[in-house]
């Protein structure tokens, strides 16, 4: 996604520069379908299988063996004897910003929008690719591990899914990172920066909200970040084909 002005560049009309945001070229390479599914079995599903692996393995460990990490019970009691009517407010805000409809339609919404300013639905489908990837993970993860949620009073009403890993810190992380490794390819450093820093703040935000809310324990944010970080990654570089900006040297397919 390229920024600039409304001068002709680079061949493009005005009209087509759209302003600040400038359209991507028509692709030189097109990747056909069978080629995209294949790059994500081989690059987004077996590593996923692989995470999912680890997440319950840890889930049972931590229900097992580790006692279900009674310890975090006191940091959860401490956040919530020390809630204030401000930070309930602001992490009501940030909490509900990724409730399951909110993050799918703003995933459909970027998705569509990146797919319109590249030309390329192979790059607009990262965000979407990104939320599905976690969400696989962690519906299935979840309803083996069935941790119990902290043992103090929630402002919220818990979600049936169990505590480990945190969904909300997952899934906020998968869909916010995407989208600020993607807005790394914006050409302005005055809209690209902004666009980055708040894509990366906002999952963190919903992160602390969910623990300061009695929603999980410690533990199951932090897989939950990690979930998501992975699921981010993977989706961004699950298909090459994502040259050929406007200010990028252009790469052959492969390269």
């Amino acid at each position: 996604m390229s920024a600039t002005d409304s001068r002709p560049r680079d061949g493009h009309t005005s009209g087509e520069s759209g302003g600040l945001i400038r359209r991507w070229p028509h692709p030189q390479v097109r990747p056909g379908v069978g080629r995209v599914l294949a790059q994500l079995a081989t690059r987004a599903v077996l590593p996923g299988l692989l995470v999912w692996a680890v997440i319950v393995g840890l889930g049972e460990l931590i229900m097992g063996p580790l006692h279900e990490l009674r310890a975090e019970e006191q940091l959860s009691q401490e956040a919530a004897a020390d809630r204030t009517g401000l930070w309930d407010m602001l992490t009501k805000i940030w909490s509900t910003s990724t409730d399951t409809w909110f993050t799918i339609g703003t995933a459909v919404v970027v998705s569509l929008l990146i797919w319109y300013l590249t030309r390329r639905w192979w790059v607009g489908m990262v965000p979407l690719l990104a939320i599905t990837l976690e969400s696989t993970i962690f519906v299935t993860a979840t309803h083996i591990v069935g941790r119990p949620r902290p043992e103090v009073s929630r402002p919220d009403q818990a979600p049936p899914t169990s505590s480990f890993p945190s969904g909300h810190a997952a899934a906020a992380m998968a869909l916010w990172l995407s989208i600020a490794l993607l807005s790394l390819r914006i050409e302005r450093a005055w809209l690209r920066w902004p666009i980055v820093v708040f894509s990366v703040a906002l999952p963190v935000l919903v992160a602390f909200s969910r623990f300061y809310r009695g929603a999980h324990h410690v533990s199951d944010i932090i897989v939950g970040v990690l979930l998501g970080i992975f699921c981010a990654v993977v989706a961004v570089r699950s298909v090459r084909e994502t040259a050929q900006a406007p200010h990028e040297t252009e790469r052959p397919a492969g390269a």
